[in-house]
C-alpha cells in the first residue's frame, strides 16, 4: 500500500485520545506553562485530550511543598486525578492506568510529551492513517529540539526511531554521535494491541521507558541495560519486550508519521542526567518484584512501605532511594533558560552508607528530613490497599516511616549518641544501640558527627554498584550542537532517551 502524504486526508477523530501525563514533584513553573500550550495546541487539532495529573504524598518528607493538583478538574470527566505514595518517575504507570479509563469507543491511543508541538494542525488524521497500517507508530518524521528562545533557536534535529527503522539507518548506540535516532516524544498504539502487550513497561522509576520501548520493537532490549541493573528489572523488561517484538516483528510492523514536531525548551539537556539516573537503581540495587507495590484500587505503583518489608533496613533503603530519586528531579533544573554546556556531576563510585546521616536542607547531596515537615498520615485511615508486585503483602498508601517520626538520634533532639534511637538500622551498617554495646570501638564522636560509620563494609545493597554504564550515546546533531553527545561510556553529556526528552 502506498504511503499517504496528504495533509488533508481525513479520518474520524472521535476514535482517537491523546493521553497526556502530567506529575511535578519538584514545582517546575516550565511544566505549568508547556502543559497550556499543549493543551491549547490540542483542542486546535480537534483531538479527545485526556490528562493525568499525579501528587506525590511523600513531597514535604523531602522539603518538597505539600503537592496539589494544578492542572486538572475533579470534576472533569477528562481528567483524572491520582496520589503516588513515593516520588518516581509515573509516566508510564500512568498512561497504564489512563488507557483503562477511556471511553470503549476510543480505539486508538497515542500518548504524547506536553512539551513538544507538531508543525500542521493535520496530524491526528495521519496518525490514524498510520495505525490503520501499523499497530505501532511513532509519530514524527524529524523533532527540532529548540533553545531558550523558541522557534528561532533550533539546537539540533534528530530523526525519530521508526523513520530510521524503515530507511535502514544505524540503531547502535556507537553510531550515535552519526545518526541519532530519538526514541520518544510521542507515539501511538491501537488500543487492542496496546492491551495485549500489558500495556507499557511501568517500571522504569527513573525514565528510559521510550528507549526501552524503541529497542523493544527489534528485540533489542538488552541494549539498554546498563551492566549493573538488577537481574529482576532486566529479565521483567525482556518478559514484556518479547510481546512488543512479536506484535512488532521485529521492526517490520511499525510506522511513523510524515511530520515534523518541535520541542520546546525546558531546561539544558546536560542537566538532565540521562547516564547518572542509572546508576541510582544500580547503587540500590532497585528490584521491581521486591521494592514496588500497586494499589488495588488506582493502579497506582510505589516503594514497598515499611508495613510490607518485615526488615527496617530495607525500609532505610527504600528511603534513601527515594531521596535519591528527588535529587535527580530537582538537579533537572527545568526552569533554567540557560543553554551553556556544564557537565554532569558524576555520582560517587564508591558511595556510603546505605542511609548517611542526612544533613540540613540545602548543603550537600543530602536532605534533612524533619520530624515537623512530615505529613499527617494516620496508620489507622481507611486508605486503598496496596498489594505487592508480585506477592500478597498489603500496606496503607504512605503509611509513614516511624524510624523517622519517632526517631531521637543525633540532630533530632540534640543527643550526641542515638542510644535511645528506636530505629536501630538508621545507619548505614545497620546497627543500632544494641550494637553500640556489643562493639564499643562504635563510640566514635566523628563518626557520629558526620554520620558515616559502618561496620558492614559489604552491604548487599551496593555490591554490584559501579558507576559505568555500556549503552546509549547521544548523537552529535545536524543544527548547533550544544546537546548533541554521549555515550553510557563515562561522558558527562550523555542521554539515554533522547536530548530534551520531557519524561
Amino acid at each position: 500500500m502506498a504511503r499517504n502524504t496528504n495533509y488533508e486526508v481525513a479520518h474520524d477523530l472521535q476514535k482517537l485520545a491523546v493521553i497526556a501525563v502530567f506529575f511535578n514533584p519538584v514545582r517546575y513553573s516550565s511544566r505549568y506553562n508547556l502543559y497550556r500550550r499543549f493543551e491549547e495546541h490540542m483542542s486546535q487539532s480537534g483531538v479527545f485530550l485526556f490528562t493525568v495529573e499525579c501528587v506525590f504524598e511523600s513531597a514535604p518528607l523531602f522539603g518538597l511543598q505539600q503537592q496539589t493538583y494544578e492542572v486538572t478538574q475533579s470534576n472533569n470527566p477528562h481528567h483524572l486525578q491520582l496520589v503516588a505514595p513515593s516520588i518516581l518517575w509515573m509516566k508510564e504507570n500512568l498512561i497504564n492506568i489512563s488507557v483503562k479509563h477511556l471511553p470503549a469507543h476510543i480505539e486508538y491511543i497515542a500518548w504524547i510529551d506536553t512539551d513538544i508541538e507538531f508543525d500542521h494542525l493535520n496530524w491526528p488524521h495521519l496518525v490514524i492513517e498510520e495505525l490503520q497500517r501499523y499497530p505501532i507508530v511513532q509519530l514524527f518524521e524529524m523533532a527540532n529540539f529548540l533553545g531558550p528562545k523558541g522557534k528561532n533557536e533550533i539546537l539540533r534535529r534528530d530523526y525519530s526511531f521508526v523513520y530510521s527503522i524503515k530507511h535502514n539507518k544505524p540503531i547502535d548506540s556507537r553510531q550515535y554521535k552519526e545518526w541519532y535516532p530519538h526514541p520518544g516524544y510521542a507515539w501511538a498504539m491501537r488500543r487492542t494491541e496496546f492491551n495485549s502487550i500489558g500495556g507499557l513497561f511501568e517500571f522504569a522509576v527513573l525514565g528510559s521507558g521510550d528507549l526501552h520501548l524503541a529497542y523493544a520493537l527489534l528485540n533489542r532490549i538488552r541494549e539498554t541495560f546498563p551492566k549493573n541493573l538488577h537481574e529482576d528489572y532486566q529479565r521483567l523488561a525482556i518478559a514484556w519486550s518479547e510481546r512488543v517484538a512479536e506484535l512488532a516483528q521485529e521492526g517490520h510492523n511499525v510506522g511513523y508519521v510524515p511530520i515534523n514536531i518541535w520541542h520546546h525548551w525546558h531546561g539544558s539537556k546536560n542537566d538532565r542526567g540521562y547516564v547518572e539516573r542509572w546508576s541510582i537503581l544500580e547503587r540500590h540495587q532497585f528490584s521491581p518484584s521486591k521494592d514496588l507495590e500497586r494499589n488495588t484500587e488506582t493502579g497506582v505503583i510505589g516503594l514497598v512501605s515499611r508495613r510490607n518489608i518485615g526488615k527496617l533496613q530495607m525500609s532505610v533503603r527504600m528511603i534513601a532511594l527515594e531521596r535519591d530519586i528527588v535529587i535527580y528531579f530537582q538537579s533537572r533544573k527545568e526552569d533554567s533558560e540557560s543553554n551553556v554546556v556544564k557537565p554532569i556531576k558524576s555520582i560517587e563510585p564508591k558511595p556510603g552508607p546505605v542511609n548517611p546521616k542526612p544533613t540540613a536542607a540545602g548543603s550537600g547531596s543530602h536532605f534533612r528530613i524533619n520530624k515537623q515537615t512530615l505529613p499527617k498520615f494516620s496508620s489507622h485511615s481507611n486508605r486503598p490497599t496496596y498489594v505487592v508486585i508480585p506477592g500478597s503483602g498489603y500496606s496503607h498508601i504512605n503509611d509513614p516511616e516511624s524510624c523517622w517520626v519517632d526517631c531521637t538520634c543525633c540532630e533530632r533532639h540534640d543527643h550526641h549518641h542515638d542510644d535511645d534511637c528506636p530505629c536501630c538500622t538508621h545507619y548505614g551498617g545497620g546497627h543500632g544501640w544494641e550494637d553500640h554495646h556489643e562493639k564499643p570501638e562504635c563510640f566514635d564522636e566523628f563518626e557520629h558527627e558526620q554520620g558515616c560509620h559502618d561496620h558492614n563494609e559489604e552491604d548487599e545493597f551496593y555490591d554490584a554498584y559501579s558507576g559505568d554504564c555500556d549503552q546509549g550515546n547521544t548523537p552529535g546533531g545536524n543544527v548547533t550542537d550544544d546537546y548533541g553527545d554521549g555515550d553510557h561510556q563515562g561522558d558527562t553529556n550523555d542521554d539515554g532517551d533522547g536530548p530534551g526528552s520531557f519524561y
